[in-house]
């Protein structure tokens, strides 16, 4: 058993380590948001901004792709549940009810069915839930937005955008952009979206990488199509 001595040393160092918490997340939260993207890229106007002009969160994540646009745009088009995954944790997203997949993991391949994508679409997030497609421009952007009713307010749109720019030399350079809309007298709504803030870096990031490491990969070794 610890000592009176070592119980108090014990308890001022996860005092000193709660209080500096707050501050550590502060630091950390700009990296999270914006991970991989440079200030000119987060500050810079996107496809699909206008949707949510007013946001109460935002996240700009980038990375960089060797292999062009037209080769990356496949593997954004098929996204989605009960399409070829999120090229995420396929653990972490069957744990949360978006874990089917037409491979039965994300795919490793492109599938010619999933790719005549057009404005208006749904794309399955979760058994529950789906996103609609607001902007498509091939091989260059696509816009998801949350989907809405007569009832939805104009505040409550989430969008997602996937924007592709040529950096020449065969390499692209890939943004994702997440966008939020809310009502700040809802402050409930604020604190859940911050709780949310880390896992969905976690995911996003690896999804990011996903898609870099497919389509780098079809750049290398040719494009392996999917037969059904």
């Amino acid at each position: 058993m610890l000592g009176a001595r070592p119980r108090n040393r014990a308890l001022r160092a996860a005092l000193v380590v709660a209080s500096l918490a707050p501050w550590g997340w502060r630091l950390a939260r700009p990296w999270l948001l914006n991970w991989g993207a440079g200030s000119e890229e987060i500050t810079r106007a996107l496809p699909g901004d206008g949707l949510v002009p007013n946001p109460v969160a935002v996240n700009t994540r980038a990375i960089t792709i060797d292999a062009r646009p037209e080769d990356v745009w496949p593997w954004l088009v098929q996204i989605g549940y009960r399409r070829a995954g999120w090229y995420s944790y396929d653990v972490l997203e069957r744990a949360a009810g978006a874990g089917e997949f037409v491979e039965g993991h994300s795919a490793d391949h492109i599938h010619p069915r999933l790719q005549a994508l057009a404005v208006g679409d749904i794309i399955p997030m979760s058994r529950w839930t789906g996103m609609q497609v607001a902007e498509l421009v091939p091989a260059r952007a696509l816009v998801l937005r949350s989907v809405m009713d007569d009832e939805t307010p104009t505040w409550g749109v989430t969008t997602w955008a996937f924007v592709l720019e040529p950096l020449g030399e065969g390499r692209t350079r890939l943004l994702v952009r997440g966008r939020t809309g809310g009502d700040p007298r809802r402050w409930g709504e604020r604190v859940f979206g911050q709780l949310i803030e880390f896992p969905h870096f976690v995911m996003e990031r690896k999804m990011l990488l996903g898609v870099k490491a497919r389509a780098e990969r079809m750049e290398r070794f040719g494009e392996t199509t999917a037969t059904a």
